[in-house]
Formats: C-alpha cells, sequence, structure tokens
C-alpha cells in the first residue's frame, strides 16, 4: 500500500519566509534561489514551516536590509507611494504601521505587484524605521 503524499509549504531556511506552495518531501527537488533573501536553497533543505528560533525575523531582516540599501539608488517610488504601500500592507496584516515588520512588508510586497519594493523605501526613506514611523497615522 502506497503511503499519501502531502503537500505543503516552502519556507527558506535562510529568511524563514514562504518560498513556494503545493510542495513535496524533500522540497526542492534542484538547488533554487529564495525570491526574498536570494540565498540558494540546497535539495531538500528547505522548511515546512517557519522556525519559531527567537531571532529568526531579526536575521532575515539583516539580510533585506543590506540588500535593499545596495539597491536603494535605482528607487522608483515617490515617498507617499512608500507611505501608501506600508500602510496597505498593515492593514491587509491587520497591524498598525509603525508596528508592522520588514520582513512582513517583504513577503507582502513579493506577492502584490502594487506594493513598492523594499529598496524604494530604503530609497525614499533610508530605513525600514523611518520609514514605518512615517506611516503611522498621526
Amino acid at each position: 500500500m502506497e503511503a499519501a503524499v502531502t503537500e505543503k509549504a516552502g519556507y527558506c531556511p535562510h529568511c524563514q519566509l514562504l518560498v513556494e506552495q503545493g510542495v513535496h518531501a524533500n522540497w526542492p527537488p534542484r538547488p533554487i534561489r529564495c525570491q526574498h533573501c536570494h540565498l540558494l536553497i540546497g535539495v531538500g533543505r528547505g522548511q515546512s514551516e517557519p522556525s519559531r528560533e527567537p531571532g529568526t525575523k531579526g536575521t532575515a531582516a539583516g539580510v533585506f536590509s543590506r540588500q535593499a540599501k545596495r539597491a536603494s539608488d535605482e528607487g522608483g517610488a515617490s515617498p507617499e507611494e512608500v507611505i501608501e504601500g506600508i500602510r496597505a500592507a498593515a492593514r491587509k496584516l491587520g497591524e498598525q504601521p509603525e508596528r508592522l515588520l520588514m520582513v512582513d512588508y517583504q513577503q507582502a510586497a513579493v506577492g502584490d505587484s502594487s506594493l513598492p519594493p523594499l529598496s524604494d523605501v530604503f530609497a525614499a526613506f533610508g530605513s525600514w524605521k523611518g520609514a514605518s514611523r512615517q506611516a503611522a497615522p498621526s
């Protein structure tokens, strides 16, 4: 009798963000790059759920921050568009804009092309904290 194959979600072992839905055991079948942190995920090294270890989101935030700062010269969104993007992501996630985590915004921005990319946030404000503070209601 064959065991049932269940599909799961595939999370990056580096940044802990969702990379792919509907994956099977030993995901990925071949090395792939995470669309969030751009690090390589080796064969079978993906996770079926994000790590609950303290500090994993902070580690991912450091990776995203460095990448966004490097790319921030290419910013295409205005400060107003960035603020509205942060507010929209916060509303979707049921969070206050000033409490929205950068990694949660990154996850939302990858799945929603109407949100400015993280590099535009850094180009407009220089930091995530500055941007999220500006997006807070007055």
